[in-house]
């Protein structure tokens, strides 16, 4: 399948930084090695999906300093009902996460993604991408934005949007929690394509035939909306999350004669589980 637009592996809630750090300002930086597994029940990009409805398991390791840079990679396993699970390529993020404070939150980042040549998923034709995430913690609701560039063959704009409110039950006397956060976002970017289209030609003012015209189209428009509810347990060092969601792609690419250029996606539910650690 080929896709227009620059793709990106869904993101992956391992949350339990977020369940102190939104409700304790007082809690110190320090270094911090992360580790885990997540496994996604259906890959896809905003919606867009492969043809094969592949899953996905994705082990990652990561490193923080308490000045608040970061790296990060997840390596990337694929299956389906046709191909066994099999190593797929490798996502590195590195970035700089912003001081703490009450209300406010958010980083700088810059993803590089090695894809095998011969890989099957939608987002291989992603190379890198550079963005800024912020979050406005506040007791009703914690309101999402961001954005980014995406880098491929051509480069796409991407702008994101989204609320969400957590519930946190800490167990008195011990670094343990479970959190409950629904959340639903919108994304939008901008999407390259080809567009075909007849005009008619002139000759001295009249109508003498039509012509074949070929161009690049590039336009910003909504991608998907999608609603999640993770829930999160933290068992001091440990981590465990359940993800359910559901995504509604928007403005899907079609392009009439042409399976090969058009975007195969639909409405659909996936979940995410996944187990960590945090030293």
């Amino acid at each position: 399948m080929k896709c227009r637009l620059a793709l990106l592996i869904t993101v992956i809630y391992l949350l339990p930084s977020v369940v102190f750090s939104q409700n304790d300002t007082s809690i110190q930086r320090k270094n911090v090695f992360t580790s885990g597994v997540t496994y996604q029940s259906r890959l896809h990009y905003f919606g867009r999906t492969d043809s094969l409805k592949s899953s996905g398991l994705f082990p990652s390791i990561g490193y923080e300093l308490k000045q608040g840079l970061y790296a990060n990679a997840n390596f990337v396993f694929v299956s389906s009902a046709a191909t066994p699970l099999n190593y797929a390529g490798t996502a590195i993020e590195a970035g700089y996460k912003f001081p703490k404070s009450r209300n406010f939150s958010g980083n700088l980042f810059y993803s590089h993604f090695l894809y095998k040549d011969n890989s099957e998923l939608v987002q291989s034709a992603l190379k890198g991408q550079a963005g800024i995430n912020f979050t406005w913690n506040n007791k009703i609701v914690n309101v999402n934005g961001g954005a980014d560039a995406k880098f491929s063959n051509k480069t796409d704009l991407g702008l994101t949007a989204g609320l969400d409110h957590l519930f946190l039950h800490l167990f008195p006397g011990t670094k343990n929690a479970i959190a409950v956060n629904p959340s639903f976002y919108a994304y939008a970017g901008t999407q390259n394509f080809t567009q075909t289209y007849y005009k008619n030609r002139k000759l001295g003012g009249i109508i003498s035939g039509q012509q074949k015209v070929t161009e690049d189209v590039k336009r910003l428009t909504a991608l998907s909306y999608e609603a999640s509810v993770p829930v999160v347990l933290v068992l001091n060092k440990f981590n465990a999350s359940v993800t359910g969601s559901y995504v509604m792609p928007q403005n899907l690419v079609t392009v009439p004669n042409r399976p090969d250029l058009t975007e195969n996606g639909k409405n659909m539910f996936y979940f995410l589980v996944g187990v960590g650690v945090r030293l």
